[in-house]
């Protein structure tokens, strides 16, 4: 069962997915070289999500 604190923690690495989307969009926009970066970001905050996620469920159950 997710608790509050899973659902925060969710949703602050939700924002920093979006932060980091953004900014690689602007980096391409103004040609930063930090493209990288900001998918870098995104990427780790969704694969934090996922972890998150799998930790609070459980590893997936074979049905016998």
């Amino acid at each position: 069962m997710a608790t509050k604190r899973s659902l925060g923690v969710s949703l602050l690495l939700l924002g920093v997915a979006f932060a980091g989307a953004f900014h690689a969009v602007a980096a391409l926009a103004f040609d930063s070289g930090l493209f990288v970066v900001g998918l870098g970001v995104a990427a780790a905050a969704l694969l934090g999500i996922v972890l998150l996620n799998v930790s609070i469920t459980g590893p997936p159950k074979e049905d016998a």
